[in-house]
């Protein structure tokens, strides 16, 4: 079979490699269908990462399960699922205390297409292995579009869980989106328009992805406006500019919360004393890799997305937002 490894500076290859077969009761075998560019391949293929090549990428996609091991109850061959980012047991304490990217059964933050925690294979390859299948694959509803699902494995779930959590703080809270990290910023902003939020304000330097704020339903500006201090109970990053960070922090209203979707590699300062008297919650993305067990929270954002009314726009923005491809049979 092929896998497409990442081997240099903008540089790529298919690259043969052995077949997965399963080998333990637990595991299962997936073909991916439908995989999606994370913002973090991105920066990968750019040579902007740590990352030592060579290894496979791409860790965001649908598969259909191939073969599974005896002991697997969830899925069989021929369903359509979800693979997760992540690897996860799903039974030591850390995934059951919902830290399931800290999973106590394998090496910490192990993953496909990075190498973190080994080399798992990615999820631009022909197959790859599943070790806890029933801990980490989920099932895809009845007829619901492979490429709109795509994401479900990563951006689209954190943009989820970054919304809900300031979103559960404050119901109804207006929101303040801050893009620059590709899709996951107009990611947040469909997840605030299906929270529930009353309005939602979303600025980003590039015109594309304010245009599809805009189709969404947000209003959208360039850049951050001094008007914007103390504005918001509930602000979303997605950004890697430190100044852009500090005016995020200093959007929020007293007892406002801040997550951070973006990735950081270098340590970037934090504006503490301003935080200190409002008493801010802030929670990064780093910390979001002990968020609730994933798995749940990609069941709960693939229902949504399916049962939403606005299903169709998920799908549409999905399109342009997040580079899904579908496989060749």
């Amino acid at each position: 079979m092929q896998a497409l490894y990442f081997v240099g500076e903008r540089k790529l290859e298919w690259r043969d490699v052995p077949m997965p077969a399963v080998q333990g009761d637990r595991q299962a075998v997936v073909r991916p269908i439908a995989s999606s560019t994370c913002d973090l391949d991105h920066r990968i293929i750019a040579g902007l990462s740590p990352f030592e090549p060579p290894f496979a990428l791409g860790h965001e996609a649908v598969a259909e399960v191939i073969d599974v091991g005896s002991s697997v109850l969830s899925v069989r061959p021929g369903d359509l699922v979800v693979v997760p980012w992540h690897i996860c047991c799903g039974e030591c304490a850390n995934c059951r205390a919902g830290l399931s990217g800290h999973c106590r059964s394998v090496r910490p933050v192990s993953a496909y297409g990075v190498p973190v925690g080994g080399h798992w294979g990615g999820l631009f390859s022909d197959s790859v292995l599943v070790p806890y299948a029933d801990a980490m694959l989920v099932k895809l509803p009845r007829g619901m579009d492979p490429v709109a699902a795509a994401s479900v494995s990563d951006n689209l779930t954190d943009a989820y869980i970054n919304v809900r959590k300031g979103l559960t703080k404050h119901p109804g809270a207006r929101v303040l989106v801050i893009g620059g990290t590709g899709c996951l910023g107009p990611f947040a902003v469909d997840n605030a328009l299906a929270a529930g939020a009353e309005a939602f304000d979303y600025v980003d330097a590039d015109e594309t992805r304010r245009n599809v704020a805009r189709s969404l339903g947000a209003t959208v500006y360039e850049a951050m406006l001094p008007e914007f201090q103390s504005s918001y109970h509930v602000v979303v990053s997605g950004t890697r500019d430190k100044d852009d960070l500090r005016a995020a922090f200093l959007a929020l209203k007293p007892g406002g919360h801040l997550s951070g979707m973006a990735i950081y590699f270098r340590d970037t300062e934090v504006p503490l004393w301003d935080m200190f008297p409002a008493r801010h919650h802030f929670l990064d993305r780093a910390s979001e890799r002990t968020k609730p067990h994933s798995r749940c929270a990609q069941s709960r954002r693939v229902r949504k997305a399916a049962s939403a009314p606005g299903g169709e726009q998920h799908r549409r923005m999905e399109r342009r937002g997040a580079g899904a491809s579908r496989a060749v049979p």
